[in-house]
């Protein structure tokens, strides 16, 4: 008789067993991290409401039709949503313009055609830690900063005078 040993295989871990479930835990960790840390992102980008008080300066008499309530301003390069247009506050028609005379002095005139609208955009963004204001996450807004921007219809140049988070 033949003494054969029959060796049975023993269902244990070896060390790829162990590689392979480390990973899937790690995958499985990954994915609901991206989902939290995506949903906390957007919210830091996007959590705070501002209102931007805007003039739109030196434009033909026609354009007023264009910038009006409800309009949305984008920033022209990326297309990208700077605010929802809320009230228009005041246009001044004729525009004011600066000219020099012959001695060097400015002087105060007026632009006929041309006009200025001053208005409130809300937008929404947040604040960092050092104070300033970030419109999607990506802008950066401050008094006096100028942005070129369209709403579909219009396009041109509109300067920030004011910025106030609203709570």
């Amino acid at each position: 008789m033949v003494n054969k040993e029959i060796k049975e295989k023993k269902a244990g871990f070896n060390i790829i067993d162990l590689i392979i479930i480390i990973f899937i835990v790690l995958a499985a960790f990954g994915i609901i991290m991206r989902y939290n840390l995506a949903d906390e992102i957007y919210f830091n980008a996007y959590g705070e409401t501002f209102e931007i008080e805007f003039l739109v300066g030196d434009i033909q008499e026609a354009s007023q039709d264009y910038i009006k309530k409800g309009e949305k301003f984008y920033i022209n390069t990326e297309s990208l949503e700077l605010g929802t247009i809320e009230e228009i506050l005041e246009i001044r028609n004729p525009a004011p313009g600066y000219v020099e005379n012959w001695h060097g002095d400015i002087g105060k005139s007026e632009l006929p055609g041309r006009i200025e609208i001053v208005g409130i955009m809300t937008c929404r963004g947040r604040t960092t830690k050092d104070g300033e204001v970030m419109i999607n996450g990506l802008s950066f807004v401050a008094t006096n900063q100028d942005f070129f921007v369209h709403t579909g219809k219009w396009e041109g140049s509109i300067r920030v005078m004011n910025v106030t988070k609203v709570n």
